[in-house]
């Protein structure tokens, strides 16, 4: 008798950080060391590669050191929202208020973009219970985040850093998202892999929402703007045959 693979679930949560010096990038690593969840190593740029842990409610949550050189002598804070007083609250309102549709849909070629809209829609709804003002999507986040889940599947591998070394900024840089070396930026990326109803965007956020680094990266006040991708597919290691897909969302925030 053919035995069914179980239905398995595994996610992980990165956040980067732009430091304006070398203490930032200290300090970086310190809170990574200290937080239990992440180990620094030396690797491009003094960046940190995460641990992974396969359960659905862990992932690991880490700073890294941004561009952050060049003539500017800090980082600005960034630009408040535009949003503001009655029209800000109006605004988490109406999110609130609007189901969320789609959220059950097991990912197929075919319907990859309502797919991302329900993701976005439920990512929204969680960070508007907080009182934090919705995510809008922006088309090179969204591009680095559909190559990402695809080179997933297509090199079989689950991990921020691909195996040829590129990094998250490095991967969101490629797309055109960070206009110069000059300007600061925060950036996240939330990935997950899910088989059989664990596939579905219902099931997709309500993982990263019980964990705490990625719930960090959903209710992090500073991003603006995301992008999402969904491949309809695990990788071949993981998956054991079932069927699935694999899922990217990057967050982000321009510093100028």
């Amino acid at each position: 008798m053919h035995r069914r693979p179980a239905r398995r679930l595994l996610a992980l949560a990165l956040s980067t950080v732009s430091a304006a010096s070398l203490a930032g990038a200290v300090d970086a690593q310190a809170h990574a060391r200290t937080s239990g969840h992440a180990r620094c190593t030396s690797v491009r740029r003094a960046e940190c590669t995460a641990r992974r842990h396969k359960a659905r409610s862990h992932g690991v949550r880490l700073l890294v050191r941004g561009s952050g050189h060049g003539p500017r002598a800090g980082i600005r804070p960034p630009a408040p929202h535009p949003s503001s007083g009655e029209s800000s609250e109006a605004t988490i309102a109406e999110v609130l208020a609007t189901p969320c549709t789609d959220t059950e849909v097991t990912p197929e070629a075919s319907d990859i973009g309502v797919v991302r809209e329900a993701v976005l829609c439920l990512v929204n709804q969680e960070r508007a219970s907080h009182g934090e003002q919705p995510l809008h999507t922006n088309a090179k986040l969204q591009a680095a985040a559909e190559s990402h889940s695809l080179e997933c599947v297509e090199l079989d591998y689950f991990a921020h850093v691909s195996p040829s070394g590129e990094t998250p900024v490095e991967r969101i840089q490629d797309a055109g998202y960070i206009p110069s070396p000059f300007d600061g930026y925060i950036l996240g990326e939330n990935l997950a892999w899910g088989t059989y109803e664990l596939a579905t965007p219902k099931s997709i956020v309500a993982a990263w929402i019980a964990s705490p680094p990625h719930l960090a990266n959903i209710l992090e006040s500073r991003y603006t703007e995301t992008g999402i991708g969904v491949t309809p597919a695990v990788p071949s290691s993981r998956g054991e045959g079932a069927p699935g897909a694999t899922y990217a969302q990057e967050f982000g925030v321009i510093i100028t």
